[in-house]
Parts: structure tokens; sequence; C-alpha cells
């Protein structure tokens, strides 16, 4: 067992900023994305095949997942990928990412069932989908537990919370919100040179995602958007979850107060202040995390050998629960989610006791 700090876990990422210096934020409902970037020498194009059409999966088992790479390049699995088949088979999850080198197969016995009562084994699909970002930290803490129905608790808990009446199928939920989810993609523009997301929900951090190249996160964004992140939308949705309509509040602000300047002028002032409350409200939840430290196990499941293979390691905080690959100190996946009962309070009340700490003068006398 070792440590990893957050700023060790994205070192190298910014997040991507407009040309008057504010963080670029995108926003549906109660729930906000920022994209993070990093120098190009930082971003591994050219290493990684494309996860989602040069793996082929099959199983032989409940509660496992072979993966077979058809490529000369190494794969990054991205985090908790599912098996979603046509076949007459029982559909899986995993519970994690996973690493496999170029033209190599690799199983992993962590996966989970995500289909109840259907039988069979699937044999040599591409059929992949996500697992919503809301079940995330129940399928990291099955990583562990005994037998093909571990991510079945999961999969319970997201059809309460969209109202789908999954049981333990995840496919009703994708069935029921298919179409939705497409249209959640529109309202979010992949941007340049990204290399990973900080999703926030009622303006706290709930996940963190970083990618190993600029390519590969052009490869996964629509799937995140869609069926990782989308969930959050729709649970939001059904709770009657709304913005907080920081520009019109400014607007009216500036106009009570400017009374002078034309509706024009208004427009644009009130658009550069809401830009910068936006990025201050931004920054300060993100520097209440710089200080994290999480423990880190390693995780050798399901990883092909060789000295300078990537490596695995789960991460648990009290608040937080992920994973990273991670070879000689460069990270090229990064996974974190906020856990559900973490108040994240109870950090500010840490971090203000710190701050405090650190301005007393030592004992003298």
């Amino acid at each position: 067992m070792n440590t990893r700090e957050f700023t060790e876990l994205l070192k190298g990422c910014r997040p991507i900023k407009d040309n008057d210096g504010n963080i670029v934020v995108q926003s549906i409902l109660n729930m906000q994305i920022v994209c993070l970037t990093t120098d190009r020498e930082y971003s591994l194009d050219d290493r990684f095949a494309n996860p989602l059409t040069s793996l082929v999966a099959g199983n032989q088992n409940y509660g496992e997942v072979s993966f077979n790479n058809q490529t000369n390049k190494e794969v990054i699995i991205p985090t908790q990928m599912a098996i979603m088949t046509k076949q007459s088979a029982q559909n899986h999850g995993m519970t994690k990412g996973g690493y496999i080198g170029s033209n190599k197969s690799t199983t992993y016995h962590d996966a989970g069932c995500v289909q109840g009562s259907q039988g069979g084994h699937f044999r040599g699909t591409q059929e992949f989908r996500m697992l919503p970002v809301t079940i995330r930290e129940m399928a990291f803490d099955a990583i562990n537990d005994d037998g093909y129905s571990r991510i079945y608790p999961a999969i319970r808990k997201l059809g309460q919370q969209t109202q789908s009446n999954t049981g333990e199928y995840l496919d009703k939920y994708f069935n029921k919100y298919d179409s939705k989810l497409e249209q959640f993609i529109a309202h979010f523009e992949r941007p340049k040179n990204l290399i990973g997301v900080i999703v926030f929900i009622d303006g706290e951090i709930i996940a963190i995602d970083k990618f190993p190249s600029f390519t590969y996160a052009e490869q996964v964004w629509d799937m995140m958007i869609r069926d990782c992140y989308g969930a959050l939308a729709i649970v939001s949705e059904l709770e009657n979850k709304t913005a907080n309509n920081i520009f019109s509040q400014t607007f009216e602000e500036i106009k009570k107060r400017e009374r002078q300047l034309e509706i024009v002028d208004l427009i644009e002032t009130a658009l550069k202040k809401t830009k910068e409350k936006i990025t201050s409200s931004v920054q300060e939840k993100i520097k209440e995390i710089l200080e994290l430290t999480f423990d880190a196990e390693k995780d050798n499941e399901g990883h092909t050998s060789g000295i300078n293979s990537p490596n695995s390691y789960i991460l648990k905080n009290e608040g937080y629960v992920g994973q990273v690959i991670t070879e000689s100190e460069f990270n090229h996946l990064v996974s974190i989610v906020k856990k559900e009962s973490f108040d994240p309070n109870a950090l500010r009340i840490v971090n203000e006791l710190r701050n405090k700490a650190r301005t007393q003068n030592r004992f003298n006398i």
C-alpha cells in the first residue's frame, strides 16, 4: 500500500480557458463540465489504439470478461466499460479500467453480470457501452467482492434513481433513455486538445477523468457524455433540479447599478462578470481538493505481465474512490468519483483549520 497525491494524479493538466483567462464551463440543468488540456508532448496519441475498435470481447464464465487486442498497439480500457450484446448472452460490466499489450489477450475475473437471469456467454463482440457515473462508486467498491453478481446492487440503485425499473437489467435503463441520452450529447462540445474533464453537480465536484491522449479523448467522448455522465442529467431532471441562472442575476445587479449603459453594453458587461464569477467558483472548488491524498493499492487482476507494462492502482480516500493506470510515474488514465455519503463541507472545515495552522507562529519563548 502506498499513497498518491491528487496534484500528482493530474500533473500536466490544466483547465481550458477563454481569451480573457476565464475557465470554460459547459452546463446543463445543475450539471457543469470543466474540460482539461495539457501540452502536446504529454499526449501519447501514437501509442494507444482505439479501445472501441481494437478490442474484441468474450467470456467463458459469468463474472469475467476476456479482451483480445487485435492491433499492434497497446490499449487502455476505459473505466467501467460494459458489454451490451445482442447475442443470446449475459451482458457484463467492468468494475474498473484496464491495460492490454499489443496483440495480447487478457481476462478480468472481477467483472460482473448486468442482465439479471439472462443466460449464455458472448463471443467476438465489440458492442461496448459504459456504466453510468452514478454507480461508479459501487462498482469500484465491488472489485474485491465475490461472485458474478457483484454489480447487481449498483444496477438496482440506478433503476431507483432514474425511475427505470431496471431490477438487475442495465439494458432496461438504456432502452428507456437512449433517445434522451443522444440529445444530451448535443449539449456539450468537445474542445480541441481535450485530455480530461471535471464534472460538477450543484457546484460540487463529483467526478474526474483523465485520458491517455487527445486522440483517445476524442474516441471515447460521445460514450463518456452519453452513457457515463448522462445519468446525472436524467436524475437532475427527475428531481426537478435547475441551473442557478447567474447571468440573469448578474444582469439585474448591473442594470440597477449602471443605469446609463445601453442594453448591448449591459449584456456584454453582465456576460463578462458572469464568466468571472463562474471561474472564481470553479477555482475555489478545485483548490479544495488539491491537498487530497489517496491510499493506492496495486491491482494485478487481469493485467498482462511485463516489466514495462503500466500498473493499475485502486485509489481510496475518506471522500473519494477511483483508479489510476500509471507507468514510471506517468499517469495514462485517472478516474475519481466522490462518495455519495461524503459531505464536501467536512473537507472545507479541515482545509480551514490547516490554513489557520500554517499562519500560526511557531512556539517560542
